[in-house]
């Protein structure tokens, strides 16, 4: 659907509904990157332990045990979230992190739950996020639930350079999964909605259906 994969470097965001697929399509782009042998780093800006985070990955089948605290790194900044802590502190986290583990690839959940931490500063944090990937040529998946009267998150989506919609629509009393490529830079994508599955095989892409 975008020739081949996610341009590095980049930013992507994956935005979507509740129970749309994001938190699959996350572990299945960190769990691909360690089987082809590249480092992968999550932030999460809340949702628990690691370790609660790989009972709920093990499930499908792509997931192993040995890719976790190796080639797959997870980073809390729950606490950073709560002590208010600067946009700054911020990007020297992560650029620490970067230059220390040396991901390929980053996957980032709830990235705007910062705007009500950095309020003013939280334009700017983005525009220098957006620049620390390109500098450090790494690809970065930002995972963003959708709100109520907005498709996507719009401050984030002006520094992406792809956009992914996931969705979870309620059709005649039954729910219907679908991808959708709103913008992917370089590349000749796919447009329209497409029908979405996900098993233990994770999240599998019908296009054209």
């Amino acid at each position: 659907m975008i020739e081949g994969g996610l341009p590095r470097p980049s930013i992507t965001l994956l935005a979507g509904d509740a129970g749309a697929g994001k938190t699959t399509f996350c572990t299945q782009f960190l769990c691909k990157g360690a089987d082809q042998g590249e480092h992968g780093l999550c932030l999460l800006t809340f949702g628990g332990p690691p370790d609660l985070l790989f009972n709920y990955a093990s499930s499908y089948e792509f997931v192993k045990s040995t890719y976790f605290g190796k080639e797959i790194c997870y980073l809390e900044m729950e606490e950073m979230v709560e002590k208010a802590c600067r946009s700054q502190d911020f990007l020297d986290m992560l650029e620490r992190e970067i230059d220390t583990f040396h991901p390929a690839r980053i996957v980032i959940e709830n990235l705007s739950v910062l705007e009500d931490v950095l309020k003013d500063e939280y334009w700017r944090f983005l525009f220098k996020l957006s620049h620390l990937i390109k500098a450090k040529t790494v690809v970065a998946l930002v995972a963003e639930d959708t709100q109520p009267g907005t498709t996507y998150p719009a401050q984030i989506a002006q520094v992406a350079d792809g956009i992914i919609l996931l969705q979870n629509e309620e059709i005649n009393f039954a729910r219907r999964r679908s991808i959708e490529i709103v913008k992917m830079c370089s590349t000749s994508h796919h447009s329209g909605k497409h029908a979405v599955d996900i098993s233990v095989k994770g999240l599998v892409v019908y296009p054209g259906l």
